[in-house]
């Protein structure tokens, strides 16, 4: 089924006419108006962004969340990162004004999301700090330890190691940790 214009007719009946491309009206009803073309154009563009963000989701699969700090922190790493970006842009501009062709004076895209940018990476941020995110995950990073330790414990008692290994075992196996950086 054919979109049609939302606006209604002399009749008191709703238009059949097409709405303009991104638009919800047809060009009689307001669609050649200015403001209204660029609000249209400003859909389509979004709609294209948005699906082809569905399709590389679709592609990648999805999987659930296991750790929500985590997921928490790469967010706002990305959003870090993605302020960063648009930080070089902006500077990189020779105006941060645009004018339309009605003469409307606006901030630059890359402003506006650059703006974005940091108001959500403080979001994040104050989120991670709120959540004692680094002294959770100490504790995370002590309890794996502390399984590491108990299973190399469980493993070494039934290898049955003469006594010159077992001494060998103190030096060997924190050697091995350095080597893997961790």
């Amino acid at each position: 089924m054919q979109a049609q214009c939302k606006a209604t007719a002399r009749s008191g009946e709703q238009c059949s006419n097409p709405p303009i491309s991104g638009g919800s009206v047809c060009r009689m009803h307001g669609g050649s108006a200015p403001a209204v073309k660029a609000a249209a154009a400003r859909r389509l563009e979004v709609a294209a962004v948005e699906a082809d963000v569905r399709a590389v989701i679709a592609s990648e699969g999805l999987e659930g969340v296991t750790d929500p700090l985590e997921a928490l922190a790469r967010l706002a790493t990305e959003t870090l990162a993605m302020k960063s970006a648009l930080a070089a842009r902006v500077n990189a501009l020779s105006d941060i004004t645009t004018t339309s062709k009605l003469g409307v004076e606006a901030l630059k895209v890359e402003v506006a999301l650059y703006e974005r940018a940091i108001d959500r990476s403080g979001k994040f941020l104050d989120l991670l700090a709120k959540s004692n995110f680094e002294e959770r995950r100490l504790q995370i990073d002590e309890q794996t330890a502390g399984m590491f330790v108990t299973v190399m414990k469980n493993v070494l008692a039934r290898l049955d190691l003469s006594p010159a290994q077992q001494a060998l075992v103190g030096t060997v196996v924190p050697e091995a940790l350095r080597a893997l950086n961790v």
